[in-house]
């Protein structure tokens, strides 16, 4: 190869007129050019002629300008290479700097001076370095001490920054986590720093727990263990859950967050850690997890641990072959006690009926709250004969009804309550496998027996009770679509003077099923009372009783007063009679000829609400009477009190006015005091001769019952009423 005079300048691009530009523009200044149409080519004719300095496009064919680049940068790194690219992007001009590029210019150059500037700048700053490097050799010597004290300084710098790196990174653990403790173990356990804030979870110092080993704080072997074990095998665990140990023994429970740390020659492996008081977590879900199996008014077991626990005893009761118990108690009239004194009240005497349940409790059996004011008591091995084991369960709820029958004053209120309770006994004597909650409903279902019963008493589950239960469930079932299927009618039943005058009528609901046939109001009333379904049905009542008297009164027919029975819980709803007006404005009926009878225990219940509601009703023309007089607790205070117009005796003293001679006292009685009161009287039941003339002479004016006529159709009564027929 021919020596140089000028300096060789290789031109790398694909676009043949930039080339040419170049070419022409540097020769004018006395420099050799030499070019390549791609990447590739330029590598070969660089290895082949080493050029001074390399023009170099960056967006090329087979090999792009940075491979170029960082080729020759690492066959010949003092070569100047001048990047001339059409790409104005940033990131470009970037990169090929960082490969190795000494300038970046942008292509079309406008001003050619620009790039002979650059040039000449680059070869200058590459002749500089040669003749440093020149230089550089004449004093290798003193740079290669001064290189060797240099290494040193910057090992021992390195050194420094690994230790100030090492504290940083601890103590910003230690900042980061201020409520948390942060501590370092030894494999062998032993603690070799933990953070100050370890008093703020106990009683130690950290200057106690330093060089201590970590039994100290958690003296659990199995706990140590397993911790270490984790570590070996995850190198990392979260949450791990461990107890540690205060100064005066007391145990707190804590959450650990650890790494296992491969150390140095020096330092050692070792475990770093975060450790965390998690005391109230854990209250948190004992409490949860007491809630979901006790109740949280009265503390006692709930249903859910009730029917394990059962589920037990019956298991051990088949095993062993002894018998237990299943108590069911509902208060009685405890909703009259919610309603009048307020929830406050209602649940400080269930707080107390729980505590008189606890009471001389065994430690074997359970009392538990199911809700509202229903608990259930488990009596567990009663023994092995089944006519023992029932006599105690007897002999236990005859206690409890004693027990709860004792006064409670409060809030200032002294409170009686009494219990219905139902006993059902298991296993069943007939070996069938029931489940607990076969056992709780069999209780259930003679709670029930006990309240129809008359309550404040105890009944025993029998199979017929079942039976009874679930052909009480069905009748449910029906009542609940016989207003819908218009399988409800009405029925009247004549009231009449002693001349047998039709004067008024009581009416009556009929329910005609389409497959059981005529059902009983016996049978369907209280079944509607206990459901709340008796408001729709009530209502059905009064509208259509006030409908029939409407048209009679159209068609010319006159009755004087025709009685619609009202429930308990029919009076007691708040909108009550504005229901009334409502229906007597919709029908047209007139309120002077409606009656509306009333149950004694209803008009003695809330008399303050009874009689605000009766006079209401009055002041539309209503009459109002009192049903079945003298079978509840009535008194004369109340009824001097209240605005009634009619008494009427009931039907079970009538009937035995004959044989009983309490019972003829009684009806003589109600009739007498009626006078003195200003009000009618009508006596129900009036079946026989005789009693009508009892009452005749007793100066009873107005008769209802069997012996006059049965409750008859509408068609029927129309009929009486049209042809004036008298009755008797």
């Amino acid at each position: 190869m021919k020596p140089r005079k000028s300096p060789t300048i290789l031109t790398i691009d694909d676009e043949e007129n930039i080339r040419d530009g170049f070419r022409m523009f540097l020769e004018d200044y006395d420099y050799q050019v030499i070019e390549a149409k791609n990447g590739r080519e330029g590598l070969e004719i660089f290895a082949q002629e080493h050029p001074d300095l390399v023009l170099c496009d960056l967006r090329m064919p087979e090999v792009d300008g940075l491979e170029v680049i960082e080729k020759i940068k690492k066959d010949s790194p003092d070569t100047p290479i001048i990047v001339v690219s059409g790409t104005g992007i940033i990131d470009d001009a970037i990169e090929a700097i960082r490969c190795g590029a000494w300038n970046y210019l942008l292509k079309p150059i406008q001003d050619m001076p620009v790039l002979l500037h650059a040039i000449n700048q680059a070869l200058e700053r590459s002749r500089l370095i040669v003749e440093n490097r020149i230089y550089q050799e004449h004093l290798e010597e003193e740079v290669t001490k001064r290189t060797h004290a240099l290494q040193k300084a910057v090992k021992d710098l390195n050194q420094s920054n690994v230790k100030l790196k090492n504290s940083e990174q601890k103590y910003r653990l230690i900042f980061d986590n201020l409520q948390d403790v942060y501590l370092e173990i030894r494999l062998d356990g032993i603690i070799t720093e933990i953070s100050p804030s370890i008093s703020h979870i106990s009683q130690y110092r950290r200057e106690e727990i330093i060089n201590r080993n970590i039994e100290q704080l958690f003296p659990s072997l199995k706990d140590r263990e397993r911790l270490f074990e984790r570590l070996r095998i995850e190198n990392k665990i979260f949450d791990y859950e461990l107890h540690l140990q205060d100064k005066d023994a007391t145990l707190i429970p804590c959450s650990l967050n650890a790494s296992y740390q491969v150390g140095t020659d020096q330092t050692g492996d070792k475990l770093c850690a975060t450790l965390r008081d998690v005391t109230d977590r854990k209250l948190a879900e004992a409490r949860i997890e007491h809630l979901a199996f006790y109740d949280a008014l009265t503390e006692l077991p709930n249903r859910r641990l009730l029917l394990d626990r059962l589920e037990q005893n019956i298991s051990r009761a088949r095993r062993y072959g002894h018998y237990g118990a299943m108590l069911f108690l509902d208060l009685d009239r405890f909703k009259n006690i919610n309603d009048s004194l307020g929830h406050p009240v209602g649940d400080a005497l269930l707080q107390a009926v729980s505590k008189q349940l606890l009471q001389d409790l065994r430690s074997d059996d359970t009392v538990s709250r199911l809700g509202g004011d229903e608990f259930v008591m488990l009596l567990s091995d009663l023994g092995k004969d089944p006519t023992n084991a029932a006599a105690l369960a007897q002999q236990k709820a005859e206690h409890i009804k004693l027990k709860i029958a004792e006064k409670n004053i409060i809030d200032g209120h002294e409170l009686h309550i009494t219990p219905s309770i139902g006993v059902a006994m298991f296993p069943s004597v007939q070996n069938i496998q029931e489940t607990g909650d076969d056992i709780l409903r069999y209780a259930d279902t003679a709670m029930y027996r006990a309240k129809d019963d008359g309550r404040d008493t105890i009944r025993f589950f029998l199979p017929s009770m079942q039976s009874a239960a679930d052909n009480r469930l069905a009748i449910e079932k029906e009542l609940r679509h016989a207003l819908d299927r218009g399988e409800f009618s009405l029925n009247f039943q004549p009231q009449v003077n002693n001349q047998g005058t039709i004067l008024g009528a009581e009416t009556l609901a009929r329910w005609q099923h389409p497959e059981k046939g005529f059902v009983s109001p016996a049978t369907f009333i209280p079944i509607a009372e206990a459901t709340g379904l008796i408001l729709p049905i009530g209502e059905w009542v009064l509208q259509t009783a006030c409908e029939h008297l409407k048209m009679w009164s159209d068609q010319g027919l006159v009755v004087n007063h025709l009685a619609v029975n009202v429930s308990p819980r029919q009076f007691r709803q708040p909108n009550f009679v504005s229901q009334v007006q409502n229906i007597l404005d919709k029908t047209g009926a007139n309120p002077a000829q409606l009656g509306l009878e009333l149950t004694e225990g209803m008009v003695i219940d809330n008399i303050l609400d009874t009689i605000e509601k009766m006079e209401a009703l009055k002041m539309m023309g209503i009459e109002l009477s009192i049903d079945d007089f003298g079978t509840g607790y009535s008194s004369l205070t109340y009824l001097k009190k209240m605005p009634l117009d009619i008494l009427k005796i009931d039907q079970s003293f009538v009937r035995d006015i004959e044989t009983d001679s309490n019972d003829a006292a009684i009806v003589d009685t109600i009739i007498s005091m009626a006078a003195h009161l200003d009000l009618k009287v009508i006596a129900e039941g009036v079946e026989t001769e005789f009693e009508l003339k009892f009452l005749e002479e007793k100066g009873c004016p107005l008769f209802q019952g069997y012996l006059f006529s049965k409750p008859v159709p509408n068609e029927t009564f129309m009929e009486l009423l049209k042809s004036g027929q008298t009755l008797g």
